[in-house]
């Protein structure tokens, strides 16, 4: 008997192994020096080195080296190693993921073995457990696409799942004699628990719980206050910092939300989180958006029939999971089962939704399959051969299906990544990849080439620091304003923006490159997804044809959308063009054709589509849906704002009456002046336009639509043009019309600069700033200080200006000519103290 038994245990381990080397060789097929995911993965890479370089958690690639909060530095300690053979390099930290993922497949088939046995003695069985189902549960996971993607990926899911595996299995092999040995393993492992996630204290609320129903199992209070303490350490420290990120955000949507509102919140949460679980059981369902699916070219084969069946087969395959926990309930099961309830009570107040936050239930779930189904057999007594022969096949049948899917889209995830490391360039411009795809490493080794140590970087994505080692800032050039991005460029001190390309169309608001009066931003280079864009001085105040025609993103959207169909990323860019030409109908029915949408930009496009046909009604639905699905906090203020335009318009009771609907002059002058300050000026002007061209203007009306019309014949540098819209202005009190009929007379007069026109030169460049045009200010200027370089108000303004831009040597050289003027001067020592600081470089 034991000779079988080793026997068939020798078999079950050679099987094991062979599957370790498929999901090695799967994984190795993947590798590429891309980081994907962002901005966790870059930062685990950073931070990693930061701890071996400066034995501080700390931003280094950011100006002052602030303190990091945002993650626990769990996972970048797990990547040392990694940090000190290959510093900074992507490959290595993803072999570190992939020896995880592999060490998570031993320990869950070692798991999976002893609560079989369990099972079997718990049902008084004496034959020894078949091992098949082990297998087959370890093959099932190990095929799974979210596993394999999050395996080679640099990410903290697959590190702590294989960390919680190891718990329970401490757990579920304790006998007399290990019990201190356990116990020691146990608080070595929570106490690195909160540190490697910090939801992740599910676990141990999990195992408090379950060992205060015993007086047996108080000892594991020990690694569970450990665990506590060191989470409470972690807050405290945050704290100090005024950055406690994550209970801040919980209890601020507490109470904002209100006790109804909070219960009906948690409820939503968890059902949505539910589905997503239902979604890493089962891949590929029908109606979702899996993860994975921005890291294939095709899309997805989406398995047939109806979204809920799938739902309901999830739910019979967590109930009988369920069961095998409730059998196996004083040997780790209740446990096990608190940790899922537990896990679901935080999710449905955490501040994020994404669907990864459940992965790590997935071998939890799994591991009480085959005891279950044991269980259930042992209770029906013993089948005949025949019968057991159908039901197992019966239970088969489902199994192998569910691999061919998986190993269908393993598959596809391995050959897009083939294509990509074999095509080069090609991939980029016949392929049109998601923007995960985009190449900042590269772009990063430009940058680190042609630029000066002391660059500063305003970048999409944080890897661009892993190989350009330089100061940066993390910004998401889609979501901020022309304003905002002036701002950011002025804080930080910037002289490069690097984005994605034109394949990922709402990625960069392109029409900068022509329209921005402040700065000329021009693409100095263009290769894998990515542009970096230099930021120079706009010297004319001008606006220029060269990087961008309107509608193109459009016809850019439609060109990748024919090609890739099924792709979700096209479809959403296609989507957010369509608004942009305000081509709503055409948004809406084509959101109609795509039938069932589950994902949160999808969705919230589609409101605001619905809000541009004033259907608010059903703009509200579609905010309301979208404000309850996953990854909505990161579109929370285009839904936020959705919501309240909808309710004030239904609040309103002649919000839906035709006269409501129909343009008026005011309406079309209030969208010209929204588009003149988001800088779409050709659009501004047709609908200054329209103002002119509507026979019910009024004088005040059709003034601001002229000046409208003004102020672009001078960006465009056409002032006659300019002059005779100003002259068919009625209202001459208007100080927008005084301060351009003043900047057409000093223009004029300063057509040929004189060395006595000093009074006209000042009052000219403060009216070009304040028209927000400071680049041709510094012209006037700088012509004006070579005639009179000794006058001391003009070399005063040029200065600050010359900063400003973040000219620093002509900057420097004008500040330490005025410290000549007057040394103890306040303003000019803390304008060289500022350019010292923006000379200053990092420490990588």
């Amino acid at each position: 008997m034991n000779n079988k038994v080793q026997s068939k245990n020798r078999g079950a381990r050679y099987a094991l192994v062979v599957i370790l080397f498929c999901f090695a060789g799967l994984a190795a097929a993947r590798l590429n020096q891309l980081y994907f995911f962002y901005p966790d993965s870059a930062d685990y890479v950073l931070m990693s080195r930061g701890l071996v370089n400066h034995l501080a958690y700390e931003q280094f690639d950011y100006p002052g080296s602030p303190p990091f909060t945002l993650r626990p530095p769990g996972m970048s300690l797990l990547l040392i190693p990694a940090a000190l053979i290959a510093p900074y390099q992507a490959i290595l930290a993803k072999v570190t993921v992939i020896l995880f993922g592999i060490l998570l497949l031993v320990l869950f088939y070692a798991y999976l073995c002893k609560l079989e046995d369990m099972t079997g003695s718990s049902t008084g069985e004496e034959q020894p457990a078949r091992r098949w189902p082990v297998l087959c549960m370890v093959l099932l996971l190990a095929t799974n696409p979210y596993f394999l993607l999050f395996s080679t990926l640099i990410m903290s899911e697959i590190p702590f799942m294989a960390l919680s595996l190891g718990i329970l299995y401490l757990i579920a092999s304790e006998n007399e004699g290990n019990r201190k040995r356990n116990l020691i393993l146990l608080t070595g492992l929570f106490l690195f628990l909160p540190l490697l996630r910090t939801v992740g204290i599910a676990l141990t609320l999990a195992l408090g719980a379950w060992a205060i129903t015993s007086r047996h199992r108080w000892r594991y209070l020990i690694p569970v206050t450990g665990s506590l303490v060191t989470l409470g350490l972690w807050m405290l420290r945050n704290r100090s910092l005024n950055s406690d990120l994550y209970s801040s955000l919980i209890l601020n949507n507490l109470r904002s939300a209100g006790p109804v509102g909070t219960v009906a919140s948690m409820i939503n949460r968890s059902l949505t989180h539910f589905q997503s679980l239902c979604e890493t059981l089962i891949p590929n369902m029908p109606g979702a958006t899996p993860a994975y699916e921005r890291y294939l070219l095709d899309g997805l084969v989406f398995l047939p029939g109806p979204q809920w069946l799938y739902s309901l087969v999830s739910l019979l395959v967590l109930a009988v999971s369920i069961y095998g926990m409730l059998q196996l309930k004083d040997r780790g099961g209740l446990f096990c089962l608190l940790y899922l309830i537990f896990t679901f009570a935080i999710l449905s107040v955490w501040p994020w939704m994404q669907p990864r936050f459940v992965l790590p239930l997935l071998p939890v779930i799994l591991a009480f399959v085959p005891a279950a189904l044991r269980a259930i057999g042992s209770r029906l007594g013993n089948p005949n051969p025949g019968t057991r022969k159908t039901l197992i096949c019966l239970l088969l049948v489902p199994a192998m299906a569910l691999f061919c899917v998986q190993a269908m889209t393993d598959a596809q995830l391995v050959t897009t990544n083939v294509q990509l490391l074999r095509n080069g360039e090609t991939f980029y411009q016949t392929q049109y990849p998601s923007s995960h795809f985009s190449n900042f490493v590269t772009a990063g080794n430009w940058i680190r080439e042609q630029t000066p140590p002391e660059t500063r970087i305003l970048t999409r994505r944080n890897d661009l620091a892993t190989s350009g080692h330089r100061f940066q800032k993390l910004v998401y050039f889609e979501k901020t304003s022309p304003e905002q991005l002036h701002e950011q460029i002025q804080s930080l001190g910037a002289q490069y923006l690097v984005c994605f390309d034109e394949n990922t169309i709402d990625g960069f608001p392109r029409h900068l490159l022509n329209d921005d009066l402040v700065y000329r931003l021009t693409p100095v280079y263009d290769e894998q997804g990515v542009v970096i864009i230099k930021i120079e001085p706009n010297y004319e105040g001008t606006i220029r044809e060269n990087y961008w025609q309107e509608n193109a993103g459009l016809n850019r959207a439609r060109t990748i959308l024919e090609k890739f169909p099924h792709r979700l990323s096209a479809q959403v860019s296609y989507l957010k063009q369509l608004l942009e030409a305000e081509q709503y109908k055409e948004g809406i029915e084509f959101v109609k054709q795509l039938g069932t949408v589950q994902d949160v930009h999808l969705t919230n496009y589609l409101g605001w589509a619905y809000v541009g046909n004033r259907q608010f009604q059903q703009a509200l639905t579609e905010f309301t849906k979208a404000s309850q699905m996953p990854g909505h906090v990161a579109q929370r203020g285009s839904i936020q704002r959705g919501l309240k335009l909808c309710e004030q318009q239904l609040s309103n009771k002649a919000a839906n009456t035709k006269q409501n609907s129909v343009e008026t002059p005011q309406r079309n002058l209030q969208i010209a002046q929204a588009f003149w300050k988001l800088t779409f000026y050709r659009k501004a002007q047709r609908y200054a336009q329209k103002v002119l061209e509507s026979q019910n203007a009024d004088e005040q009306t059709s003034d601001k639509a002229r000046l409208i019309l003004a102020r672009l014949d001078l960006i465009n540098g056409q002032p006659e043009q300019a002059t005779a819209q100003l002259k068919q202005i009625q209202d001459h009190e208007n100080k927008e019309y005084q301060s351009l009929s003043e900047r057409l007379e000093l223009e004029k007069m300063l057509a040929e600069l004189k060395p006595d026109q000093q009074e006209a030169v000042l009052k000219l460049a403060s009216l070009y700033q304040s028209e927000g045009i400071p680049g041709k200010a510094l012209t006037l200027l700088s012509k004006a200080h070579a005639l009179t370089p000794d006058n001391r108000q003009i070399l005063q303004r040029l200065a600050e200006l010359q900063l400003f831009y973040h000219l620093l040597p002509e900057a420097e050289a004008s500040y330490l000519k005025l410290k000549q003027f007057s040394p103890a001067d306040g303003d000019v020592n803390a304008a060289l103290k500022k350019i010292a600081d923006l000379k200053q470089v990092p420490q990588f």
